[in-house]
């Protein structure tokens, strides 16, 4: 079981735009909802929060304390960035029964190395996160995954294959969904390109294609093929004598 790590918050008097100038005061807006009871919203030092979520992430027993009696047991339930530095900016953390299961997503890390990439293989990450049900102390940190058994070519870890206290975590994901898998470099194909028009020759403007199966029209100025029939002459109208 692990010891909740315990988080300074007071109940938050700011609200909607005006929440950009806490965050300049280098205060860290936040709401906490969920566990039959009303949103409630919340502020503490960004600087601190910051520090602490490197450390922990989402998946670490929280008390808030500063808020209800004792504190509240929470788990973060999510982080907004600033798109531009990255920073936090806002802070959404879900309350939870120390006496309920619920469900997190745990991230995986994979550790080791894997015999296949010394005979010319590489390695297919299908995931980065599992998820679980558990209670809110029992939710792990983190789920290794041992790349070491990925021998050879074709060999794969499943979510079957994870390792986990199954006593107190269940693994909700399919037992056959693919976490990593260890397979041949992929060779590019050569792609043979398409014969282009000779140079220079260009339709003439307005000019209609021939139909499909019809012999291209003689250039301007060409003579016949030798014993190609000559066109008939358009018969002449004789000139009236005045």
């Amino acid at each position: 079981m692990a010891d909740a790590v315990k988080v300074a918050v007071r109940e938050r008097q700011v609200l909607g735009k005006q929440t950009a100038a806490l965050r300049r005061r280098g205060i860290l807006p936040g709401v906490v909802f969920g566990g039959h009871a009303g949103s409630l919203p919340v502020e503490m030092d960004a600087h601190e929060f910051e520090l602490g979520y490197r450390r922990w992430g989402s998946t670490t027993l929280l008390t808030l304390e500063g808020v209800g009696d004792g504190g509240q047991s929470a788990l973060v339930a999510g982080v907004a960035r600033d798109p531009v530095n990255g920073r936090i900016i806002h802070v959404d953390f879900e309350r939870v029964s120390l006496t309920e299961k619920t469900h997190a997503e745990v991230p995986l890390h994979f550790a080791g190395t894997a015999g296949a990439l010394k005979v010319g293989g590489v390695l297919v990450h299908a995931r980065e996160h599992v998820r679980v049900e558990a209670l809110p102390q029992d939710i792990p940190h983190a789920i290794e995954v041992d790349l070491t058994k990925l021998e050879a070519v074709d060999d794969a870890i499943y979510v079957r294959d994870l390792v986990v206290d199954t006593t107190t975590v269940r693994l909700l994901d399919r037992p056959d969904d693919l976490v990593v898998k260890a397979v041949h470099q992929r060779v590019e194909e050569v792609v043979a390109p398409v014969a282009a028009p000779a140079e220079g020759v260009v339709p003439a403007e307005g000019a209609v294609p021939a139909a499909e199966g019809a012999a291209p029209a003689p250039a301007a100025g060409a003579q016949p093929a030798a014993g190609a029939k000559q066109p008939a002459a358009p018969a002449r109208t004789p000139e009236k004598k005045t």
